[in-house]
């Protein structure tokens, strides 16, 4: 093992020299971005033309955009755009995301580029002694990767933890071409986790009190303030044998395993662990994580498929939403014409948000609870809208929304007429603007001619704030 490895391994100058014209490569992305080979790349900007390159979850500062932000060579494309990223796309529009279901991603590589990728670049552990590199924190569509490119490159970090999976966590030095190792950039990891706004807390507590999760249920929550204040708040209930299957994993559910409020005892598939397709922490939980046999990471379109999520038991999923109008479409994703360019903007993509809200809708023991939260306004404009704005897009459609949660209530919105969703999540808004919307909805058939919105809490409103 140890000749073969000698023999492929190379530089990151040299690595980054294999890209040549009109190539296709993929980088990585999340926490497993292949920073070294970025770096070199980009200096290599004048030499090369029509290179596209293709990230994912983008976290980590990208160098090639910085040098060429108007990808005159370099011909960026997305399927994830995160805080690194958004500000290109606030100039350049939308043109560089790929929409996609994240459970679908791995089959998207297999079926529809399949040995059209021409180098992917695979951050991973050392290697072990019988020839294996792990994908660490990031399991995702790697192994998808390295089987559909033509050649791969393995970009070994020293202090990425190695974590056990179910399948598709590691890969062959056999399967690789060459090895970089990585001294220049460590694995990305959090200082600290943000604490939790007043108004996370708020609506922390309304889906507490809602009691959507119960003993015995299976949590997907992802990173944040919000994530973090429910997981807070469960530590300090007295609940018991939770289960975790989500696709990221957080600080806040390593507290929960810790003090032994998760267990994963009730689970139907994997039984006893904490199951995940990629993380984002503090060194904290990637030591954690290291070799520890209570977790398992696996590919996504296992962690993400509808079917598998639908199989847990009280499956409760929690993510955020930018906006929800008054029939309860949800865009989760991309914002209209607000960017100083006047082009869509597109701030995330979908990710594993309707694959979660699917798996919650299809559960076979109709206990699946899906919660869309947001906050009820943003710089004094109201998020919850009478219709989308032109260029907005529709992440989860009405058709498939439960829970809407927000600092002022929880509304349930499953089987209800567009008139009940519409009273319901004025119900729910900031105070300041239910009058607005109420008339809003009268205006646009929402409401019928001279409707008063009654007064009182609805039925499918399960906690109301004033």
């Amino acid at each position: 093992m140890k000749a073969e490895y000698e023999k492929k391994l190379i530089s990151a100058e040299e690595a980054a020299k294999l890209i040549k014209n009109d190539m296709f490569v993929e980088l990585g992305g999340a926490v497993s971005f292949a920073s070294v080979v970025d770096k070199y790349l980009a200096q290599r900007k004048s030499e090369l033309s029509n290179v596209n390159i293709g990230t994912f979850i983008d976290i980590l500062p990208y160098e090639f955009l910085r040098v060429d932000p108007m990808q005159e060579v370099f011909k960026w494309h997305s399927g994830f755009l995160h805080m690194s990223t958004r500000p290109f796309s606030k100039e350049l529009g939308v043109c560089m995301f790929r929409p996609n279901l994240y459970h679908d991603v791995p089959k998207i590589v297999r079926e529809v580029f399949n040995k059209k990728i021409d180098i992917a670049f695979l951050p991973v552990t050392a290697m072990d002694k019988h020839g294996y590199f792990n994908f660490g924190v990031t399991c995702s569509h790697m192994k998808a990767l390295a089987k559909s490119a033509k050649m791969v490159v393995a970009v070994v970090k020293e202090d990425m933890p190695w974590i056990y999976g179910g399948y598709d966590e590691c890969i062959h030095i056999s399967e690789v071409d060459y090895i970089v190792e990585d001294k220049e950039f460590p694995t990305m990891s959090l200082p600290f986790i943000p604490p939790p706004t007043a108004e996370d807390e708020m609506i922390a507590e309304n889906i507490i009190e809602a009691g959507l999760i119960q003993n015995g249920s299976t949590l997907q929550v992802g990173i944040g303030p919000l994530p973090d204040a429910v997981m807070r708040i469960l530590k300090g209930c007295d609940f018991k044998e939770l289960g975790v299957h989500t696709e990221m994993i957080g600080d806040g559910t390593m507290a929960l395993i810790e003090e032994g409020i998760i267990t994963n005892s009730q689970k139907r598939l994997d039984r006893g662990k904490s199951v995940f397709t990629f993380v984002i922490g503090t060194r904290n939980l990637y030591d954690y994580l290291d070799r520890n046999p209570e977790v398992a990471t696996y590919p996504v379109d296992y962690t993400n498929d509808p079917f598998v999520i639908a199989q847990q038991p009280k499956m409760f999923s929690l993510n955020q939403a930018m906006q929800v109008d008054l029939m309860g479409q949800v865009n989760s994703e991309q914002l209209g014409l607000v960017s100083p360019a006047g082009k869509l903007f597109q701030v995330s993509g979908t990710g594993g948000q309707l694959d979660f809200v699917m798996g919650c809708l299809f559960s076979k023991d109709r206990m699946g609870k899906s919660v869309l939260a947001l906050y009820s306004s943003y710089n004094g404009s109201s998020r919850i809208v009478p219709i989308l704005p032109a260029g907005s897009n529709v992440t989860v459609p009405r058709s498939m929304v439960q829970y809407i949660a927000t600092e002022f209530g929880v509304a349930y919105l499953r089987g209800m007429t567009v008139r009940e969703r519409a009273v319901s999540l004025i119900k729910i808004a900031h105070p300041e603007h239910r009058d607005w919307l109420a008339k809003e909805a009268e205006r646009l058939g929402i409401f019928p001619p001279n409707y008063t919105v009654p007064a009182g809490k609805p039925e499918n409103v399960l906690v109301m704030r004033d």
